[in-house]
């Protein structure tokens, strides 16, 4: 598997984190990590898998992943290749309308968001590519094109800020203090512009925070420890729930993209 990353232009940098493009000469299967970013996906090549649930489904050909709880398995097939958007937090909501929890656990085909001759433009584009640069080039004006003019509410910025200043282990009552709203108002807006609930947020941050920390040398207590959990079996059960393997079964072959 080769995987090639792109940074966005000045314009698209508060909605997009970096694009990647995945080339898989094999048949692989890849552990995918819940996100703390929606993902837009652009089938190029192949065929794309993916494994949730004990159910196996084909994946949309240009498609929108939202927040999970859990690690999923996506399946390449042999000569097949994809590029990934990954949105920043603000992202989706700068996209798209409409609650951005509805895509909570879900891949829904762009073809229900986005009117469909722009799908079906965009796809004819990425296949006349010459350049994975000339592909990215082609996903930023489409970016563009469906932009929305909106701003997003300062007092979710802040909020944002606050959880990613924590790495995510900042206490859910300490994210409102100084801002002049009810926790269960400040949760529906999170909720509605974010994707996910505050909680959920955080400590997607918080266990990936753990694992980018993680060296040989490490403690797995000190881990926990260092990552807000004075718990170590309440550490390693989010763990497992988050990468479907228990922190020691884990390191042992990490997969962390």
């Amino acid at each position: 598997m080769k995987i090639h990353s792109f940074f966005p232009s000045a314009t698209l940098l508060p909605y997009v984190q970096k694009y990647l493009i995945i080339e898989s000469e094999n048949e692989i299967e890849n552990n995918i990590l819940p996100n703390p970013n929606l993902v837009l996906s652009f089938r190029l090549r192949g065929i794309l898998r993916s494994e949730e649930n004990n159910s196996v489904f084909d994946l949309p050909r240009v498609g929108l992943a939202g927040f999970r709880k859990s690690a999923r398995k996506i399946f390449y097939s042999k000569n097949s290749s994809a590029l990934l958007v990954i949105l920043s937090q603000i992202g989706a909501s700068a996209f798209f309308n409409g609650p951005i929890s509805e895509f909570y656990g879900k891949t829904v085909s762009l073809e229900d968001l986005v009117p469909k001759p722009a799908i079906d433009t965009i796809e004819e584009q990425l296949l006349g590519c010459n350049s994975h640069r000339e592909r990215i080039e082609l996903i930023e004006n489409f970016l563009l094109q469906i932009r929305k003019d909106r701003t997003l509410d300062p007092m979710i910025a802040e909020t944002l800020f606050k959880i990613q200043k924590s790495q995510g282990k900042i206490k859910i009552g300490e994210i409102k203090q100084g801002l002049p709203i009810s926790l269960d108002s400040l949760e529906k807006k999170f909720k509605t512009s974010i994707g996910t609930t505050l909680k959920h947020f955080s400590n997607l941050l918080r266990i990936r925070s753990a694992i980018s920390s993680h060296s040989k040398e490490t403690n797995l207590t000190d881990l926990a420890n260092n990552a807000g959990y004075f718990d170590q079996s309440h550490f390693n059960k989010e763990f497992k729930i988050f990468t479907g393997s228990s922190p020691k079964e884990y390191f042992k072959h990490p997969q962390n993209w």
